[in-house]
């Protein structure tokens, strides 16, 4: 009785150290146990001179593949549509605290300093972009205000009249695959 006693406790203490084994820190991970997944979040490296010279790359009306990560480093402005309407939005504005991912505040829990309303320019293009997260490709079709609605992803270009007010030239919704 005694024998299969030890047996067991070994046996059990053999299937935990194996089990635990499996659970040490990703390669790449920092001593706070925090790793990077770059195909979780979206990473911005441009900078304010960069930005420009990619932005008017993407003012055209070109639709089909395109580098998903440019796309989204151009654009003036990045959010989540709260209320629409035919002359414009109100989103609540992609924030980041790190310079390599996005974050947005959860549905009833915006920030109202975060939100903007964008009002639609005159020539307003309206277009679709779908990201393959794996590979960073993105689809660019054509689309029409009518598909924007409530909680709907939004990669604006244009100007901001001030902090709270951005008018838009070109409107992509964004969907992530």
């Amino acid at each position: 009785m005694m024998k299969i006693k030890k047996l067991m406790r070994a046996f059990v203490v053999g299937a935990s150290i194996f089990t635990l084994a499996g659970c040490g820190a990703p390669k790449g991970a920092g001593t706070n146990g925090e790793s990077e997944a770059k195909d979780t979040y979206i990473e911005n490296g441009t900078t304010g001179s960069d930005k420009k010279e990619i932005s008017n790359e993407n003012n055209s009306n070109d639709v089909g593949s395109m580098d998903g990560d440019e796309i989204i480093a151009a654009s003036d402005l990045q959010g989540h549509v709260i209320e629409f309407s035919d002359l414009g939005c109100v989103v609540n504005q992609v924030t980041s605290d790190h310079a390599d991912e996005a974050v947005v505040a959860a549905e009833g829990y915006e920030n109202e300093g975060a939100k903007v309303t964008v009002k639609y320019g005159d020539h307003c293009i309206f277009q679709r972009a779908v990201i393959s997260i794996a590979i960073g490709e993105a689809t660019v079709n054509d689309a029409a205000k009518e598909d924007i609605k409530k909680k709907t992803s939004l990669l604006l270009y244009g100007n901001f009249d001030n902090t709270e007010n951005f008018t838009a030239e070109k409107v992509i919704i964004t969907q992530y695959e």
